[in-house]
């Protein structure tokens, strides 16, 4: 009998083990017409005017055909609109806006692909969502809703992303984003009441405080959320979180013998994170709010997505990484939760290198096969694909236009330190468009990229010059305008980024606000100097200026920035 007893009770603690194990996760049960998407950043965002990567074309039509073929369902599309509108108290969002969205819309249509009008905000570790933040979406929102209203079913809109008042209350915070939330879901509707509004929660778009979101009484809305967890692994080395720049190289998922020593004379909060990570980094601690969240959305009917989740590669494990977006994708597939990948290019991209540059993060040679199969993602059937740079193409036809009306293909550009800075803004009288700088600090400048080293060699000896047009109303301009060759990882003064330079001061640019035409022949032009940004030292010039590997174009506005504004359209060497 008692052999009998216990066989009873084995077979029972097996069956409860099996049971266990075989628990399925809750399901989403409202469900949409896509599944898995990429965030593609940083093509109209601005953050502050401060880095304004939105200068760039770098998306045009065969990108979203590339993004598509890998099987992408839907793309969420950052857009800073407060950066990007006239202000207080309108804020009329610019033209040059409409134009890359309605691009965006078109071609995702046509290509039934699905499209999230988001409305980013700068939310670094040290940002803050300003309190009155209600002003400004319950004027740019009707000016969205009124544009696309009639865009058809491939559209979706997302109220604002990352909301983090910080206020020092989160409950207070919360309260009052998902009051704000409200009264603009209630502003859209009242213009289109047919396409589907995503809605998020406090805390950076947290999951947790997405379980205090009050019924909208919207029966076309997804609910949103987050996920880098374990934050520790996804985000380690961040140079934007005073928390992580120094804890690199962390394991996932969590092993003793893998984990670095904590750095040298560790602050409270890298202990914290430090010694939490054993159990942040366990299944059942990312999956529990996943569950609750499923429940949640399932007992207000709506349907849940996840449109940020990511790894950097910056500091990760290649194999790790992963094997995160393996088993993320998984657990979020299993609850039939949407998911939405940060992002396209960059250190969380699908590419091998971090680079947002399409030249030098090539599509499709130089995706990450194994990240994208992670994610459900198809591997591209087109293996190569011939890459005529800009400096090739212009030997072929002769015409080495750098910029008219926009940049020329396989041109890119960024900027540091110039205030409002706008590339193809339009002029009023003739319709052209040009880079505008209203304000610059020290040392603002705009670089025109060329993405390889380029041999001018020959052009310097047949007498071509740099030409371009140029306008501003500062007085006592003092500017340069410069090419630098390619700098080489060799250690050496050779390997440095030198100058060759030629001045513009009010001689040549009257501040008179009209254009004024530049021809600066090549060979006009001096040696600069170089500045080293590893020793954050510069090195006056030494002869080690090369012509032959030239890489990039600068107009600069020196150590006194600029109080005036300073335009620049039409560049080129002939």
């Amino acid at each position: 009998m008692k052999k009998l007893i216990a066989l009873v009770l084995l077979l029972a603690a097996t069956t409860c083990l099996f049971a266990a194990k075989e628990k399925k996760p809750p399901k989403v049960e409202k469900t949409m017409p896509f599944k898995k998407g990429l965030n593609l950043s940083n093509w109209i965002e601005l953050y502050r005017n401060e880095n304004p990567n939105v200068l760039s074309d770098f998306f045009g039509k065969q990108d979203f055909e590339d993004i598509k073929s890998l099987g992408v369902e839907i793309i969420r599309l950052p857009v800073h609109f407060e950066e990007a509108s006239s202000g207080a108290p309108d804020y009329i969002v610019e033209d040059w806006i409409w134009e890359k969205i309605d691009n965006a819309v078109e071609w995702c249509t046509e290509l039934e692909m699905y499209l999230i009008i988001d409305f980013h905000n700068d939310c670094a570790g040290e940002s803050k969502t300003r309190p009155d933040i209600d002003k400004v979406l319950l004027k740019i929102w009707p000016q969205i809703a009124e544009r696309y209203k009639d865009s058809g079913k491939y559209v979706l809109y997302e109220i604002y992303n990352e909301p983090h008042m910080k206020s020092g209350n989160i409950a207070a915070d919360v309260s009052k984003w998902n009051k704000i939330q409200g009264n603009v879901l209630k502003k859209i509707r009242e213009i289109d009441k047919t396409h589907t509004v995503i809605v998020g929660a406090e805390g950076w778009n947290s999951v947790v405080e997405l379980l205090k979101l009050p019924d909208y009484k919207d029966d076309n809305l997804i609910y949103n959320f987050h996920d880098y967890e374990p934050f520790l692994f996804t985000t380690q080395g961040a140079e934007y979180d005073t928390r992580l720049v120094r804890l690199k190289h962390i394991p996932f998922p969590y092993s003793k013998e893998k984990m670095p020593p904590l750095p040298q004379n560790p602050t409270k909060e890298e202990i914290e994170m430090y010694e939490y990570y054993p159990h942040a980094s366990k299944e059942e601690t990312i999956v529990k709010p996943l569950d609750e969240a499923v429940k949640f959305a399932n007992k207000r009917n709506v349907a849940l997505m996840c449109n940020e989740y990511g790894v950097s590669m910056d500091y990760a494990d290649p194999n790790e990484r992963t094997n995160w977006y393996r088993l993320m994708t998984k657990w979020m597939d299993e609850r039939n939760i949407i998911h939405i990948s940060w992002n396209y290019r960059e250190s969380f991209g699908i590419f091998n290198n971090s680079s947002l540059y399409p030249n030098e993060a090539r599509f499709p040679e130089d995706l990450n096969i194994e990240i994208l199969k992670a994610m459900g993602f198809n591997e591209p059937q087109e293996k190569n694909r011939p890459h005529i740079s800009w400096f090739e193409n212009a030997r072929k036809t002769s015409d080495y236009t750098i910029y008219k009306n926009g940049f020329a293909k396989n041109v890119y550009t960024k900027s540091e330190s110039t205030l409002g800075c706008r590339i193809n803004k339009k002029d009023s009288a003739d319709g052209e468009r040009y880079i505008y700088i209203p304000r610059a600090n020290s040392y603002g400048n705009v670089y025109c990229l060329f993405g390889e080293e380029c041999d001018f060699s020959s052009l310097v000896s047949s007498g071509k010059s740099l030409e371009f047009e140029i306008r501003s109303n500062q007085k006592n301009l003092n500017c340069k305008v410069y090419f630098q060759d390619s700098e080489i990882k060799d250690g050496g003064k050779n390997g440095l980024p030198w100058k060759f330079a030629s001045q513009i001061n009010d001689s040549i640019v009257p501040p008179d606000g009209k254009w004024h035409k530049v021809r600066i022949p090549l060979s006009k032009f001096a040696e600069y100097g170089a500045y080293s940004q590893i020793e954050q030292k510069w090195y006056n010039p030494e002869g080690l200026f090369t012509w032959k590997r030239v890489d990039t174009l600068v107009f600069d506005t020196l150590e006194n920035g600029l109080q005036a504004d300073l335009s620049i359209r039409n560049i080129v060497i002939r």
